[in-house]
């Protein structure tokens, strides 16, 4: 049986006084397994708060059932969709609101990922974290092309835009996808599992390095992210789910 050794999270604004368009779901007992997720309130468009806010309420309140069968998708996506959607008709001024989202649900022997947007999930793999999500970002897709180098990047304005999001007016593209817990274990048989806004890793990928005894502490890892945070100025709202799991679940 899978078992939730320790937990680390945090959720701050940009600055004091301003709202945090971040919202994150702690981990949950779901089916078989743990279900954490993070979305991030697209802050361009009015409503954004509660767009997050809502994308997290709807993820927790689906059956258990749900989170056991990994066909699912599709379904959780449309619905979340639905009930941000259903914020033009509270104000007109939030017909445009929208969010990302990013969920991890950890059990029957695999770690599912659905996601939205330009929150990142991570896994430890020894002394580093390894992405597992793909930013739906201008940017990326300019790589995935093969159209441009990283480096030609660099300077072009607007290219970490969002291409797809979740709102009543944009079309809905979301990646969904699995791991066996068997290629995601430490040696000291434990698994690791991060998910961050872009306001968190924007810090981690400035440096993306901590020595091995905090990647694999999530206390001290939330800890020396945040204070790095704070010492870089924040970029944006930031979020951190970090989780550390062990035992195993057929």
């Amino acid at each position: 049986m899978i078992e939730l050794l320790s937990l680390s999270t945090f959720s701050f604004p940009k600055a004091a006084g301003r709202k945090n368009e971040d919202a994150i779901l702690t981990p949950e007992k779901k089916g078989s397994g743990y279900l954490f997720a993070i979305a991030d309130g697209v802050g361009s468009y009015a409503g954004a708060n509660l767009a997050s806010k809502i994308a997290i309420e709807t993820i927790a309140a689906l059956s258990p059932d749900v989170w056991d069968d990994d066909e699912s998708s599709s379904f959780i996506f449309e619905e979340v969709k639905r009930q941000v959607s259903s914020l033009s008709a509270i104000d007109d001024k939030y017909s445009k609101a929208a969010t990302t989202l990013t969920f991890c649900h950890i059990g029957r022997g695999r770690l599912r990922i659905g996601h939205v947007g330009d929150c990142r999930a991570y896994f430890r793999d020894g002394a580093r974290l390894k992405q597992i999500t793909q930013d739906h970002t201008q940017y990326q897709r300019l790589l995935d092309e093969g159209l441009y180098k990283p480096a030609e990047l660099k300077t072009v304005r607007g290219n970490n835009s969002l291409f797809s999001a979740i709102s009543r007016n944009i079309n809905l593209v979301f990646q969904a996808s699995t791991i066996p817990l068997s290629e995601l274990y430490q040696e000291d048989g434990s698994i690791d599992v991060f998910i961050m806004s872009d306001g968190a890793y924007a810090a981690w990928e400035h440096r993306p390095r901590f020595s091995l005894g905090t990647l694999e502490n999530t206390n001290r890892f939330a800890s020396n992210l945040h204070r790095r945070i704070t010492r870089l100025t924040p970029s944006d709202d930031h979020s951190l789910i970090a989780i550390k799991l062990g035992g195993y679940n057929a």
